[in-house]
C-alpha cells in the first residue's frame, strides 16, 4: 500500500499516468489543480433547489416610501420549510406600471412573526429547472405589519442610480448577494422600496435563492 492518498507533481505539465500510477497535477505552491467542468450553479439547479419569483398574473405592484419603514413591509417572503435554509443570490424590485423618480433604495429586515402563507395576487415561486417538480416553501405576501421583532432592523440591498423612469427600464436588484443573506427556516425578509413620489411608481419584487439545509451556528 502506497504511502499516501494522493501523489502529487509539480510542474506545467505533467504525466496522467505513469506505469500503472495514477499522478495529480499540483502547482509550485503545492496546491491541487482543479478544472472547472460543471457550469457555475448548474448542480442546486439540476437537483430542483433553486427558485426564483416570477408571476403568473398581472401583480399588484405597491408604491415606493420616501422613509425607511418600522413595522411595514411592502412585501415579505417567508421560510415556511421547518429543515430548509434559502441562501439568496438576488434580491429587489422593478417597476411594474407608472412613472419612476430618478433613484430607487431597497432596503430588508428579518422577522419571524406573523407567519405567512401563499402568495400575493400573481406571485409564483418558479424553479429554475424546467424537468424537476419540486414546490417551494416559500410564502410571498404583500402589505405585511411585522410584530416580532417589535422594532426590525432594516437594511440596504439594493439601489438604482439610473436616470430612467420608464416601465422596463427601471430594476433596482442586487445580483451579487451569493450567498450573502440566509433566511433559516420559520422566518421571512421584509422588503421596502425607497424613492421619490414620481407618477404612480408601483413596484414588484425580484429575488433568486437556494433552499436545501445548512449547519447554522
Amino acid at each position: 500500500m502506497a504511502d499516501s492518498l494522493i501523489d502529487l507533481t509539480t510542474g506545467r505539465f505533467s504525466p496522467k499516468q505513469v506505469a500503472g500510477q495514477v499522478y495529480a497535477g499540483s502547482s509550485g505552491y503545492g496546491a491541487l489543480r482543479v478544472a472547472f467542468i460543471d457550469q457555475e450553479r448548474a448542480e442546486l439547479t439540476r437537483a430542483g433547489r433553486r427558485f426564483k419569483l416570477g408571476y403568473t398574473a398581472a401583480p399588484t405592484g405597491i408604491a415606493p416610501v420616501t422613509a425607511i419603514p418600522t413595522t411595514a413591509a411592502q412585501w415579505t417572503i417567508f421560510n415556511a420549510s421547518t429543515t430548509d435554509t434559502y441562501t439568496f443570490e438576488e434580491l429587489g424590485v422593478h417597476l411594474y406600471s407608472g412613472t419612476a423618480a430618478a433613484g430607487v433604495v431597497v432596503v430588508a429586515c428579518f422577522f419571524t412573526l406573523p407567519v405567512q402563507s401563499g402568495f400575493a395576487t400573481g406571485i409564483a415561486a418558479q424553479s429554475c429547472s424546467a424537468s424537476q417538480n419540486k414546490a417551494s416553501s416559500a410564502a410571498v405576501k404583500s402589505g405585511v405589519t411585522i410584530t416580532t421583532p417589535a422594532a426590525p432592523a432594516w437594511f440596504h440591498v439594493a439601489k438604482s442610480d439610473s436616470a430612467n423612469t420608464g416601465v422596463g427600464a427601471v430594476m433596482a436588484v442586487n445580483d451579487q448577494l451569493k450567498g450573502a443573506l440566509m433566511l433559516p427556516p420559520l422566518t421571512g425578509l421584509g422588503v421596502a422600496t425607497l424613492s421619490g413620489a414620481g407618477t404612480s411608481p408601483l413596484y414588484v419584487p425580484v429575488a433568486t435563492w437556494t433552499e436545501g439545509a445548512q449547519d447554522l451556528e
